[in-house]
């Protein structure tokens, strides 16, 4: 399936532009606040250094098949895995016995108490379920944030009470940037709850919710959305690298926390398309011969393929449950390909 939107009158985007404010946070931080970023967020810290591509993104959405969820090109599919994801960001541990964190409703009130901000705060954002990025950047990104006079903080001067939160606040911040993006820039309130829950759920795992975002953006841009509310450079990474084809390569080697930040690297010696027609019309030429199917250096001991009677699975999001059916690219995770059912999923 390939169809384009008939919207033209506004450009499509992603997320494009990431703070330098962002950058500055995250080197900041030190001890048991960055031990705690580190631990939840694993290697997507490395998204901080790919350079966001529109063009990759806006070439692929012609290609999502809203129906299976898949990309479906001339003669195979292709589509984001738990355990791609789990690859890219170092994760340890089997994911099938963790436990997916899904969204958790959150009130201005409960917003101020889990960061530590007074309720007598007046910000009439978060009436409307956002706050600014600086918001949480003059509070908690800046390393004199402690100290700040007139943000509300109800440890203002105790810089012992203040790290503790910090972390938290960076990831909120992180993930409401570069994971659940806003077009207009702001981080939505409910991250909060999930990032809460994050750091109390020892087993917890965010990945489905992370590829839920990823399908979700796709299907309303094949709709007509203009802007990519997922984790557009996760899906760029992942596009990139698949087209790297190596004949006979083979590696499997262990994944890490700078797998992310390897990327580069890895796909240095490959010529990709520039702009959005050019990865439109070599996308269109792609075969499966073409592409490369499993990544040498994702090792996968167990695959999550299907649930107890039905072979797909189902990830919640943000706002939305998504079908989730690896059946129909087993072979990405260097299983045998079987013909998939064709069930209509949307």
């Amino acid at each position: 399936m390939c169809r384009m939107s008939t919207n033209q009158n506004e450009p499509f985007s992603v997320r494009e532009e990431i703070p330098l404010e962002l950058h500055t946070w995250w080197h900041d931080l030190r001890g048991n606040s960055r031990k705690v970023v580190t631990k939840e967020l694993g290697g997507l810290i490395g998204l901080l250094k790919v350079k966001p591509r529109k063009d990759v993104i806006e070439a692929l959405i012609p290609f999502w098949d809203p129906t299976h969820n898949v990309f479906h090109f001339a003669d195979f599919e292709l589509n984001p895995t738990l355990e791609e994801i789990v690859g890219y960001a170092g994760f340890e541990g089997n994911i099938r016995s963790q436990y997916p964190i899904a969204p958790r409703i959150v009130t201005s009130h409960k917003f101020l108490d889990l960061l530590s901000i007074s309720r007598d705060i007046r910000y009439g954002n978060l009436a409307k379920g956002f706050c600014t990025f600086y918001f949480l950047y003059r509070r908690y990104g800046n390393r004199r944030g402690f100290e700040t006079p007139d943000t509300g903080l109800t440890h203002v001067g105790n810089q012992d009470k203040w790290e503790a939160r910090r972390g938290l606040a960076c990831i909120v911040t992180f993930l409401g940037v570069l994971v659940c993006p806003r077009k207009d820039g702001n981080i939505e309130m409910g991250i909060v709850g999930i990032d809460d829950f994050m750091l109390k759920k020892a087993n917890g795992t965010i990945v489905p919710l992370i590829l839920a975002k990823i399908y979700r953006a796709l299907t309303l841009c094949q709709e007509g959305a203009k802007f990519f509310k997922g984790c557009n450079m996760l899906l760029q990474i992942w596009m990139e690298e698949h087209l790297c084809h190596r004949p006979g390569y083979l590696n499997c080697g262990i994944t890490s926390l700078e797998c992310i930040e390897k990327h580069e690297k890895r796909i240095e010696d490959y010529e990709l398309p520039d702009g959005t027609e050019a990865w439109h019309t070599h996308s269109r030429s792609l075969t499966a011969n073409k592409i490369e199917w499993t990544f040498g250096w994702l090792k996968v001991n167990k695959v999550i393929y299907m649930s107890v009677e039905v072979c797909l699975l189902l990830l919640m999001g943000l706002r939305s449950i998504q079908h989730y059916a690896p059946h129909r690219v087993l072979r990405q995770l260097g299983r045998y390909q079987t013909i998939p059912h064709d069930e209509d999923l949307s």
